[in-house]
């Protein structure tokens, strides 16, 4: 089976790509996107590509369409500066809900509707808005009804300047636009929009500009089609859009109006909406147990270990991720992820956290380049391993003060990361022009000397990390809980990294650092973690966290 396809006719050129590893992909692929046409290119299961791609992508930036189904390749490339889409994979159920606000709105018949969802909510922190349409004239008793209906919420008509807290309803009062800026309730007079005001569209567009895809947003009964020109803006801001099905309602007009925009994501009956809501909010989807036994099988198909990592933070991601596939059950979902190497992959990448920049805690740098580095001029050759690198910024900001104080030609900086899509990322060595302002101004704060644009190529819309200072760095997959040593280092770095893990695990990390640091060896820690009560270490710098190797 070919793994680049393509279709042309006089004006257009469509291509798909389910691979791109070998040189004649790379070379086939290059020769298409010189094409001269307009070019929509689909990267289907392709997680990460060659810079000589993005180059060549760049280049024909404008006439040029980028489609999806990974969202790590769509946030990598949207990072560069290039407009991508995103398609959902066969495999998802739906996008990603971290439920924490639900708004639902609704018009004629939609009482009962509220009634019947606020009844079934669990107790939990989510903070409820409704919007119901009413005559300006009228009193609203809305929240007085909702009030007697539910044991877990505060219920309270919003009024201007309220601060949004949890475990809380706002009711829309009568005449008014609900808006919500900043973690604020702000009361309107603008026109009436859709014949209405309050007005559900203003509502969901403001909640959906304020919490993404921490929203739901559910449409009940009513009539006109208030609510409809909003979902394109939810549907943007990857907001989930539940729409009530009209055969429940008499006056379903709105309903009907909604879902010819083909903007939401399930149509379901009142119950089934009930239940979905619920099901976001229950605790109690698995156990510790189940989790830690999904952990060790997971070792045993694929290799990697995260038995160590903190349960707590593995517990958050795989709930996330669990919400996203809405299995049945937990045997279910461990069955998915067992059986389907593309969903292990998705969770994976979830669970590892990839956050870095370059010279990230300027002071921690400032006191490497004046102090730690200096050290290490009476070695031949200088071995530095970076332990957890994530996307590069730091063995590349390590190597800049290097060359800084000259001693970067006989060095040679250890790269290693458990995640193979983001050590080819990293590999690449490509940032965009806003992230490096950022950079540039953390290299200055952290004690930068020379010209920062001196260590990039500038590309146009993105900039590459120099080939001096790329030869210097070798990247190259390294488990930290599971491989040995793989030489003597001078200096280790590993940031934020064992915050993830237990005790029993950080012991054994921290055992494979000193047998791999020499006599005296330097290692840096992150701002969250310490090692002043190890007795392999001795503590140089508590403040920025610099410890050094007892013999």
């Amino acid at each position: 089976m070919k793994k680049i396809v393509f279709y042309e006719n006089k004006e257009n050129l469509k291509i798909v790509v389910q691979e791109i590893e070998k040189q004649n992909d790379i070379s086939l692929l290059l020769k298409l996107l010189n094409s001269k046409k307009f070019v929509e290119i689909n990267f289907l299961g392709v997680q990460c590509i060659p810079i000589s791609i993005i180059i060549a992508l760049k280049n024909i930036k404008y006439k040029t369409k980028i489609i999806t189904n990974e969202n790590t390749l769509k946030t990598y490339l949207i990072n560069l500066g290039f407009t991508v889409k995103l398609v959902k994979k066969q495999i998802e159920k739906l996008k990603t809900l971290n439920l924490e606000y639900l708004a639902i709105g609704g018009s004629a018949g939609s009482l009962k509707k509220f009634i019947k969802i606020i009844e079934n909510i669990p107790e939990s922190n989510i903070t409820i808005f409704i919007i119901m349409h009413y005559k300006s004239s009228e009193e609203s008793s809305l929240s007085k009804i909702l009030k007697s209906k539910t044991k877990y919420f505060k219920v309270v008509e919003a009024k201007s300047d309220m601060c949004i807290e949890p475990k809380t309803i706002y009711t829309a009062p009568p005449g008014k636009h609900m808006i919500i800026v900043g973690g604020f309730i702000f009361l309107t007079n603008e026109p009436k929009r859709n014949f209405s005001r309050p007005s559900i569209s203003t509502t969901f567009e403001s909640l959906s500009n304020e919490y993404k895809n921490n929203l739901l947003a559910v449409l009940v009964c009513g009539y006109g089609n208030d609510g409809s020109d909003s979902l394109r803006l939810l549907q943007e801001n990857r907001t989930t859009v539940i729409i009530e099905d009209p055969i429940e309602c008499e006056a379903n007009q709105m309903l009907e109006s909604a879902i010819r925009t083909n903007n939401y994501d399930s149509i379901l009956n009142i119950n089934e909406i009930s239940s979905y809501i619920n099901y976001f909010l229950n605790s109690d989807l698995f156990t510790k147990k189940d989790v830690e036994k999904l952990l060790e099988k997971i070792y045993i198909k694929y290799g990697y270990d995260y038995r160590g990592y903190n349960l707590e933070h593995i517990n958050r991601r795989v709930k996330l991720f669990y919400s996203t596939l809405k299995p049945k059950d937990f045997n279910e979902f461990q069955e998915l992820i067992l059986k389907n190497k593309n969903i292990f992959k998705d969770l994976f990448l979830n669970i590892s956290v990839n956050v870095t920049t370059f010279f990230r805690n300027p002071e921690v740098f400032q006191e490497l380049k004046k102090n730690i580095l200096p050290k290490l001029d009476s070695f031949l050759d200088i071995k530095i391993w970076c332990a957890g690198c994530s996307s590069g910024e730091e063995p590349y900001s390590i190597a800049i003060f290097l060359k800084e104080i000259g001693l970067l030609d006989r060095s040679l900086i250890y790269a290693t990361d458990l995640n193979d899509v983001i050590l080819r990322n990293a590999k690449n060595g490509l940032y965009s022009k806003e992230d490096y302002k950022q950079f540039m101004k953390s290299y200055y704060q952290a004690g930068g000397s020379e010209s920062f644009s001196s260590y990039f190529n500038d590309l146009g819309e993105f900039v590459q990390i120099s080939d001096e200072i790329k030869e210097k760095i070798l990247f190259f997959r390294h488990n930290l809980v599971e491989d040995k040593k793989i030489n003597d280092f001078q200096l280790i770095f590993c940031r934020n990294v064992i915050i993830y893990f237990d005790k029993e695990l950080k012991n054994t990390i921290f055992n494979l650092f000193k047998d791999s640091l020499d006599s005296y060896g330097f290692l840096i820690l992150g701002e969250s973690e310490s090692l002043e009560t190890n007795d392999k270490f001795l503590t140089i710098d508590s403040k920025n966290k610099i410890y050094k190797r007892k013999i």
